[in-house]
């Protein structure tokens, strides 16, 4: 009883706050707000409560037994709970002060910067601790511990001797203010974003899943099924790319979509490791796909300085690609293993009675992106408009409690984001500050050999490394500070070079070893990790090439302005996708032996170099293989191949 009380003590709280940062940020939208430096303490402020108070909650469900809101599973109660309880309460507490503190002091804190007093500095290492706890609780240990190393390379880094990585010695007053206490820089460097763009986006797509848009786009993937073999990816590569291009986190949408699609898919013949596999790729696809890009798009924006829809736009083909790329592989898999095509009964009703209030709501969010209106406006119209059409659902009309429920999803996944770009906001700016950025490009451009397309495998393998069981806008934002000058001063334009380390930064949630999104699919799977990730490197081939597409033809990130020139690039794209799943999966008109894979695979090979600009000769050589090895397939169909590893 004692735990149900304690419960229901941080939760009317936690409610309560996200009602009121909700309504806060809406009049903020409109320009009633105070300076930006109260403005931003007050956001961080409710944000650190809030992610306080979940902790404290997180710990009395799991001494409760109440099911996990994100995968639905019970927590099963871990060890060490009390020193946990206490950890989270003084975090909690320590924030609650802290961010009050500076709150009050605002004004002061940014007039009077660097020169703060030692009540200031006080004050300014409760908030750094504090956070740092509360991010440890949600993010884990690797992020805190990148963020931690960050801030003491900022107060120790003169005392490194390599010329590289020495600093300036900085007063600790100086470094403070960097780290947050001179309220517009460090744990303010993203904020901003956090506030001003992704809270109310967040909250509509949590509105969206409430009203059922989860069930509506799963049937149309039912729908698209029935016509194709293997058509039981359909749900999984449609409803999971739609809902996790709104979502914009690859893990949490495998859990919610995965646990309807990888049990369909097995019962349609696909093995657990290749089910694992789809739904873990097309969730992946959220990330790359507008409107939310993983939050990512946000902060590109305030990089490159570019209004958010704008770098939107950009990615809408090299998303589409990636999403045709995965939907190639899964065709080739189905017809190799014969796969039936969906036979699910489809509600139709269902998808007529929904569809307007997605489709409304999303098109009145996009045309206010389109006008250049904030996020923060957009968002709201689209939280207004689907709660509106929501009423006239007819029997699909979701209940009170649905709506309640999403709503406080919708605040706890945008306390725990924002929480993540307020803590990595010192990371970011300790590369700018310090110059380490800048340094590194200027050493690896002196050291690396002199072709484009080896600095970029390069870059890719890096970007890979370093995105390996961090949260993708932290992989993301961490890659891009270390190597996007690099890029820069080999010749990729600015936008092209963020996208590409931005891309792999995401598809390091794919390649073993952490792959964290294939363990979250591979384990609703029952399979085991090794296939399931292998199973997805085959699928995940067909998109890696887009990366260096896109840097190699700009004019594939020219969209909506198109011209005729976007044309061969993307038929480049769209062939090599091709070979690379037939090479894979060993299958055109019938089962290919292991000689002619490889020959295809060859191809494939030269198709990418051609892509890269080393040459047309590639591009015959391409053709040169592929044509005659595809027309031999053709005209021995009748004779069966003998069987091959696929």
């Amino acid at each position: 009883m004692a735990w149900k009380t304690l419960r229901k003590a941080t939760d009317i709280p936690f409610l309560l706050i996200g009602l009121l940062m909700t309504i806060y940020i809406g009049f903020a939208a409109f320009g009633f707000t105070s300076n930006s430096s109260e403005h931003y303490s007050n956001f961080i402020l409710g944000i650190v409560m809030m992610t306080g108070l979940l902790a404290v909650r997180n710990l009395c469900d799991e001494k409760l037994g109440i099911a996990d809101p994100e995968t639905e599973m019970i927590r099963p109660i871990r060890p060490f709970f009390w020193p946990r309880m206490v950890f989270a309460v003084v975090g909690l507490v320590m924030a609650t002060i802290a961010m009050g503190y500076v709150r009050l002091n605002a004004q002061q804190l940014e007039v009077s910067q660097p020169f703060f007093n030692e009540t200031d500095m006080i004050f300014g290492w409760m908030m750094t601790i504090s956070i740092l706890m509360l991010t440890f609780i949600h993010w884990g240990w690797l992020l805190t511990t990148v963020v931690s190393i960050a801030i003491a390379y900022f107060f120790l880094g003169y005392k490194i001797e390599n010329p590289l990585f020495v600093t300036p010695q900085y007063s600790p007053e100086f470094v403070m203010n960097y780290i947050g206490l001179g309220t517009n820089q460090g744990f303010y460097y993203l904020a901003q974003v956090a506030a001003d763009a992704i809270y109310f986006l967040i909250i509509y797509a949590a509105i969206l899943l409430g009203v059922g848009m989860l069930d509506m786009v799963l049937e149309v993937g039912k729908s698209t099924g029935r016509r194709l073999p293997g058509g039981a990816a359909g749900p999984a590569l449609i409803g999971s790319g739609i809902v996790s291009s709104i979502m914009g986190q690859a893990v949490s949408n495998v859990v919610l979509t995965g646990r309807l699609t990888i049990p369909m898919m097995k019962r349609y013949g696909y093995s657990g490791p290749m089910a694992g596999a789809i739904e873990a790729t097309a969730s992946t696809a959220g990330q790359i796909m507008p409107p939310i890009l993983g939050l990512a798009a946000f902060i590109i924006a305030s990089f490159l300085n570019l209004p958010y829809i704008d770098v939107a736009l950009s990615a809408m083909i090299p998303g589409l690609l990636y999403l045709v790329g995965v939907g190639i592989a899964i065709v080739i898999y189905a017809r190799r293993h014969e796969l039936p095509k969906l036979t699910e009964k489809v509600d139709r009703e269902m998808i007529i009675r929904l569809l307007p209030t997605f489709v409304i709501s999303f098109g009145v969010v996009l045309w206010l992106l389109l006008g250049y209106r904030s996020p923060a406006i957009a968002g709201m119209w689209g939280i207004i408009i689907a709660l509106g059409l929501a009423m006239f659902q007819g029997k699909y009309r979701p209940k009170w409690t649905r709506l309640y429920s999403a709503m406080e999803e919708g605040f706890y996944l945008v306390a725990i984001l924002s929480l993540l770009l307020i803590a990595v906001g010192p990371l970011g700016q300790v590369m700018l500050t310090t110059n380490l950025s800048g340094r590194l490009g200027a050493v690896l451009v002196q050291y690396l050999p002199d072709s484009q397309l080896l600095l970029l495998l390069g870059a890719m393998c890096v970007s890979l490394v370093l995105g390996m069981g961090l949260p993708t806008p932290v992989a993301y934002l961490i890659v891009a500070l270390a190597l996007v000058p690099f890029m820069q001063q080999i010749g990729v334009p600015p936008l092209q070079a963020h996208f590409f380390v931005f891309y792999f930064a995401v598809f390091s949630t794919l390649t073993p070893p952490i792959a964290v999104s294939v363990l979250a699919a591979a384990k609703l799977a029952d399979a085991s990790f090794l296939k399931t990730a292998g199973e997805s490197m085959k699928i995940a081939l067909t998109t890696f090439i887009i990366p260096f597409a896109f840097v190699f033809s700009p004019e594939l990130m020219t969209f909506p302005n198109l011209t005729w020139a976007v044309v061969p690039p993307l038929l480049e794209v769209l062939l090599i996708q091709l070979t690379v799943s037939i090479a894979c999966y060993g299958h055109v008109f019938r089962n290919l032996r292991g000689w002619e894979r490889w020959t295809i695979g060859l191809a494939a090979f030269a198709g990418f170099l051609g892509m890269t600009d080393q040459g047309n000769i590639f591009f015959l050589a391409q053709a040169a293989l592929f044509l005659p090895m595809c027309a031999y397939a053709f005209v021995t169909r009748q004779k069966k191949a003998p069987e091959a590893a696929a």
